[in-house]
């Protein structure tokens, strides 16, 4: 007995702690294969998030970012129009406008008192003229010797200067307003190259200064060569003298010797009545600052910055930091002219990625990455700028493009993939360390208790075993000592009822054996049936469900909608708090204009999903009738809506709201949460619309309660409509959302497309609520005019 006992010892502690090392070692090598399968797949899939993110942010950020360009660069254009259209009209009509141009050279505040200056050989005016008037040396006669000290302007070059003396009015005025200028001008023909110039300066002054010699040559050839050839050069082509806008020259950007920073001047040339001579050009000196704090300030992910280039590489626009990453080396140049130009070109980088970088030839956006500069690799993103007529510095004028240009560190686009990355291995790494202590302490514990243990056992077990052998020789009177109350006394007395059980059951075990085979047949086929009736209820209820989610879904407006709008950039956005929510929204185009509708159910899930439908239902037929009167359509839908809850037995109304636009004006009918107006500049108006109707589905005839607000929408004006699922959204702590959050996030991002204005509503909402449920449907409509 004691050798049985000492035999089964030795297995039992052999074969317990052999297995307990294997399952312990084959679930830690389980677990670490797991994490690293799941880390590999997660990493991946954040890869690709953040590189498709990535992509569409940033080329859509330097679309947005290449039109607010444009339109810095275009106002200037627009006023210098203006001018030029006022001086070329002047040109026009000289003999129907000399009694006008005659009255204001001899009236007092624009008569041009031209005071001759011995020392420069130049006539002025005098600093309390709207305007300055400087003739050079050359276009003055001969030296008169009875009047010692003094020369007399050419006639014609009198009669030129006082033919445009009414410019004093505009000048001024335009310099005034619009985009950021540090002068206006007109400069006359060759032969009569005088200036007229606002804001009051001391051009001769300065001139002598700046440029030695330049009044001993033509003003023309002398700041500007070969600029009035190649505009001579456009005679030939008579579709660009039909077009005044065609013509606009720009120079490259240069710096101003005033030290008024980086600028650049815009000439539209200005022809005769004939349109066969040069008759001068007005320009505008456009200060750059404005554009270039513009891109310098733009905010990339981290470090990341923008720059703007000319079409040969002369990057003109661009912050410190992004000047020492692109290895940009500033040196002063000349035109060959009057005019110094600062160059810093990409191809002249200390680093040899940017001198090999080439800028696009096509007008899509270019993405490009990685870029490695400097022992770092960046994204960078390059867009061409719309094409401008540049002098060269000779008599060739090109048309010349600018590139847009975003530089931007992969390491923090993929910084959340790299952290993500750490922190797996590290995971990794900790969950083996302590899956090896685990397991030693374990397989130590566990063995000093089965040698223990195995010690009280190995008695009781042999007991147990010599009383089984006799049950197998069908000596069913056999009992065993029970001599402990521990588990082995409970089984020790569970084999001695067990033996007196089989004893007892060997004399009717036939009958036995039929009345338990029939009773467990019974109980399986009850539990079959419940089953299956369990099964297909489930079924039943979930595929009801999934088609109303499917319908609600569907019937929601589709992209390609929103975008064929008229005048309207519209986006919305409905998350359910259930699988089917009572939220409601649309948006409807007709001959007429737009109609857009927002409700909200009572409650949600099934019920409330299906009222929706109704309404949805309801509002698209009425708008396929061409029903437009806004209060009886409004009614009507509360008909549909009240007498379909009456049919079903349904406790439940709905809030609506409706609203249609046309040519800027938009109309507001029936009772809903507030619309939140942001105007093009920041301001914002709230919209309240409990008197404009009330809750539909609640009386079979409302229109006594129906009235309409209308609305006057201007081009960048947002309207956000929304149910109360966001405003009434709670954080972990029970606080409410509200509306001034939402008025708030709108108004920071209102410049911003419908979509991603959404978005960031979207973003900010989730934000607040957090790791709280979701109690209600979320729902929300931006509208944005174009």
């Amino acid at each position: 007995m004691a050798t049985t006992g000492s035999k089964f010892r030795t297995k039992f502690v052999l074969v317990a702690g052999v297995g307990l090392v294997i399952g312990l070692t084959l679930a830690a090598l389980a677990s670490l294969q797991g994490i690293r399968v799941l880390g590999g797949d997660a990493s991946e899939e954040i890869r690709k998030g953040l590189e498709r993110a990535s992509r569409e942010y940033l080329t859509d950020h330097i679309e947005d970012t290449a039109q607010r360009v444009e339109f810095l660069r275009g106002r200037a254009r627009a006023e210098l129009g203006v001018l030029a259209a006022v001086t070329q009209a002047l040109i026009d009509q000289p003999a129907a406008l000399a009694p006008l141009t005659a009255a204001a050279a001899a009236a007092g505040p624009l008569r041009d008192a031209l005071v001759y200056n011995p020392r420069g050989d130049w006539s002025q005016t005098a600093a309390d003229e709207p305007s300055a008037v400087a003739v050079w040396g050359y276009l003055h006669a001969p030296a008169d010797p009875s009047k010692p000290g003094l020369r007399d302007i050419k006639p014609e070059v009198r009669a030129a200067v006082e033919q445009t003396a009414l410019l004093d009015l505009l000048l001024p005025a335009l310099l005034q307003y619009g985009a950021e200028k540090q002068a206006m001008y007109f400069i006359g023909p060759e032969g009569a190259e005088y200036l007229r110039i606002a804001p009051y300066a001391d051009a001769a002054g300065h001139a002598d200064q700046l440029y030695p010699g330049h009044n001993n040559s033509p003003f023309w050839s002398f700041y500007f060569p070969g600029i009035v050839d190649g505009w001579r050069r456009w005679l030939a082509d008579p579709a660009r003298t039909r077009d005044p806008a065609a013509q606009v020259t720009g120079t490259a950007p240069y710096t101003d010797a005033g030290g008024s920073g980086a600028i650049m001047t815009l000439f539209q040339p200005l022809w005769d009545a004939s349109r066969a001579r040069f008759a001068g050009a007005v320009g505008v000196d456009v200060t750059l600052g404005q554009l270039i704090r513009y891109v310098q300030d733009l905010q990339l992910a981290g470090s990341g910055f923008a720059f703007l280039a000319q079409e040969n590489g002369n990057v003109f626009a661009v912050n410190d930091d992004g000047k020492d990453i692109l290895g940009l080396q500033q040196v002063s140049g000349s035109s060959g002219s009057g005019v110094d130009i600062f160059q810093q070109f990409l191809n002249q980088s200390r680093d040899p990625a940017i001198r090999a970088l080439a800028l696009p030839s096509g007008d899509a956006v270019d993405y490009r990455d990685p870029v490695a500069i400097g022992g770092r690799d960046y994204v960078v993103v390059l867009k061409r700028l719309e094409p401008f007529n540049a002098w060269s510095g000779s008599a060739d004028i090109v048309p010349e493009r600018w590139t847009l240009g975003f530089v931007v560190p992969a390491a923090e686009i993929y910084a959340s993939l790299l952290k993500a990355q750490d922190t797996i291995a590290a995971s990794s790494r900790g969950i083996l360390t302590s899956q090896i202590v685990i397991t030693l302490v374990a397989l130590a514990v566990v063995m000093l208790g089965i040698f223990l243990v195995s010690r009280r056992m190995t008695g009781a077990l042999v007991d147990l075993a010599a009383g089984a052998g006799k049950i197998a020789q069908k000596d069913y009177d056999v009992r065993v000592d029970v001599r402990s109350d521990d588990e082995f006394g409970a089984l020790g007395r569970a084999f001695n009822q067990m033996a007196a059980e089989i004893r007892a059951y060997t004399h009717n075990l036939e009958s036995l054996v039929e009345q338990r085979t029939a009773e467990l047949q019974r109980a399986s086929r009850e539990i079959m049936a419940l089953n299956e009736r369990l099964k297909q209820e489930n079924v039943r209820l979930g595929a009801e469900l999934d088609v109303a989610r499917r319908l609600q879904l569907m019937v929601l407006p589709q992209e390609r909608e929103l975008a064929e709008l008229d005048g309207l950039d519209v986006a919305g956005y409905m998350r359910p708090a259930d699988e089917v929510g009572g939220d409601y929204y649309d948006v409807l185009r007709d001959a007429g204009g737009v109609k857009i509708g927002i409700g909200d159910v009572t409650g949600h899930g099934l019920e409330s999903g299906v009222l929706m439908l109704m309404i949805q239902t309801a509002v698209r037929t009425l708008q396929a009738a061409e029903e437009r009167d806004a209060e009886r359509f409004l009614n009507i839908v509360n008909k549909v809506l009240y007498q379909n809850i009456q049919r079903v037995g349904l406790d439940r109304t709905a809030t609506l709201v409706l609203l249609d636009y046309s040519q800027g004006v938009l109309r507001l009918t029936g009772q809903h949460e507030e619309a939140v107006v942001v105007r093009s500049g920041g301001s914002i108006e709230r919209i309240d619309t409990v008197d404009l109707g009330m809750p539909v589905g609640l009386e079979v005839d409302i229109a006594a309660f129906i009235a309409r607000t209308e609305l006057r929408l201007s081009p960048g004006d947002v309207v956000v409509l929304y149910t109360d699922g966001i405003t009434e959204a709670e954080d972990i702590h029970g606080e409410q959302y509200g509306i001034d959050r939402l008025c708030e996030v709108v108004r920071r991002v209102h410049e911003r497309p419908a979509t991603e204005i959404k978005q960031a509503i979207i973003d900010d909402v989730m934000r607040f609520i957090g790791a709280q449920k979701v109690f209600d449907d979320i729902t929300t409509v931006v509208i944005k005019r174009r």
